[in-house]
């Protein structure tokens, strides 16, 4: 079955977040700072969701590009998404928080992308196919693109609001009483 093969693919990619790490991920955001997201394209999107879930957990939270976004500070988290960890706009934005003092958190597949060097904490999500092939063979029954970094993304982090709200005792009615309402 075609979801089964896509969840022990999911699950190839989520074997390195191990429990410390996932662990002491969680305590950047316990520290009640404003966080900032970025991330391009789908890495993007799944960084909006970040957001919009750590807004109903009643965090100060804001995604870069967005027009009311404000200046990041000493003190601030940066949470960057990007498989390749050398999406130049990622990378630039983290650099410039960085001189800003913010600390820079890093979601990425790539052990060697720039965005791991700059980052003061990194998870990996290794999606990446270590068979070096030429041309992917039509009947390889792989989703396309960076679909399993993507998903193996938001699954980690919406595991991570889930941690969150049992740790910080959050119920759905507290969330949902913050959710978009006009």
């Amino acid at each position: 079955m075609v979801a089964k093969r896509l969840i022990q693919q999911l699950k190839y990619g989520l074997k390195n977040a191990d429990e410390n790490n996932f662990n002491e991920f969680i305590e950047f955001f316990l520290q009640n700072k404003r966080i900032f997201v970025t991330g391009e394209g789908r890495s993007g999107l799944v960084g909006k969701f970040f957001a919009m879930r750590l807004m109903h957990l009643g965090n100060d939270v804001f995604v870069l590009g967005e027009i009311n976004t404000p200046s990041i500070q000493k003190g601030d988290i940066l949470v960057c998404i990007s498989a390749s960890g050398t999406t130049s706009s990622v990378v630039n934005s983290a650099t410039t928080a960085k001189k800003h003092g913010a600390t820079i958190l890093a979601i990425t597949a790539n052990p060697k992308g720039l965005l791991k060097n700059l980052a003061d904490f990194t998870v990996m999500i290794d999606t990446r196919n270590k068979k070096k092939r030429k041309k992917q063979n039509i009947n390889d029954r792989k989703p396309p693109l960076g679909t399993l970094f993507e998903l193996s993304s938001l699954l980690y982090l919406e595991t991570l609001i889930s941690e969150i709200m049992y740790i910080c005792k959050i119920d759905e009615e507290t969330m949902r009483a913050r959710h978009v309402n006009i």
